[in-house]
């Protein structure tokens, strides 16, 4: 093949991927702007200033557009290459939902103590607005940042009760929904509510504890789905060793691909699987 027929096909692609990007136009704005809107919810939840989400969006699309052109140029199998670009497009919602599941554990194991120096704090004659501005200040991290967005709503304008009601819907925790319904019963009906956050502390703090003692029952289990995990990448390994021939026709050919495809598929499904039984909840 000529230098003159190289550029022809190589103008030829050019010319119908930028036609693609105009007909397509509506569509690749339409999902852009929606992944900068999630990519700045997801930043507020895990910090109270607000985050400008374009720039990383746009080079990220940049980057995904760079894989997509490496793929069809490089790649030996690009149908099966395209199909983990496609999964590479949702890593990042995939890390963000992991992070914020991890964030939220820890928020829940941190909220007994919280709820303790609340009533500490009204106990001393503080209001409750004064002891959510004093965790916000002086609680563990991450469970900090939950009240300092809570009071940054409330000295915005927001009442009580609505900044309430959005820390729950935020951060979706059984534990911090008691905790939540106990304050906004108080707001209601009034009461003593040292004494309803001093009981409401050690329930959490019961529960918390049976939650632990069921963690540890089911380490075993836990280590297993590891040993799932890492078991094709050591006999892949060791393969190797023996036949690298063998391995190399695994990730040089279409059937090859797709039996590593399944491969994972199948060792996913597992690990989930596994996941859900040993992870019930409390």
């Amino acid at each position: 093949m000529n230098d003159s027929v190289v550029a022809l096909i190589a103008l030829l692609f050019g010319a119908s991927l930028c036609l693609l990007v105009v007909a397509l136009r509506t569509t690749i704005l339409s999902r852009y702007y929606a992944d900068v809107a999630w990519a700045e919810a997801a930043a507020y939840r895990f910090s109270p200033e607000r985050y400008d989400a374009r720039r990383k969006i746009t080079l990220f699309y940049v980057g995904l557009a760079v894989v997509m052109a490496l793929n069809v140029l490089f790649f030996p199998a690009p149908l099966v290459g395209a199909f983990f670009i496609v999964i590479l497009f949702f890593v990042p919602r995939f890390y963000v939902e992991s992070a914020w599941r991890k964030r939220r554990a820890l928020i829940d194991s941190q909220l007994p103590q919280a709820v303790q120096q609340m009533a500490s704090s009204v106990a001393s004659g503080m209001t409750l607005p004064q002891a959510l501005e004093r965790l916000a200040d002086r609680a563990d991290m991450p469970i900090r940042t939950e009240f300092r967005i809570m009071n940054n709503q409330w000295r915005a304008g927001s009442d009580l009760p609505s900044t309430i009601e959005e820390a729950k819907r935020r951060l979706a925790l059984p534990n911090f929904n008691l905790f939540a319904s106990a304050l906004l019963v108080n707001q209601k009906m009034g009461g003593n509510v040292v004494e309803t956050l001093e009981s409401l502390a050690r329930s959490l703090e019961s529960i918390d504890r049976m939650r632990r003692e069921v963690f540890a029952a089911t380490s075993e289990g836990r280590m297993n789905i590891k040993v799932l995990v890492l078991a094709p990448f050591i006999m892949l390994g060791l393969s190797y060793i023996i036949v690298p021939d063998g391995v190399k026709l695994m990730f040089t050919t279409n059937e090859g691909w797709i039996a590593v495809g399944l491969a994972a598929t199948l060792t996913a499904l597992g690990a989930l699987w596994g996941w859900k039984i040993v992870n019930a909840d409390v």
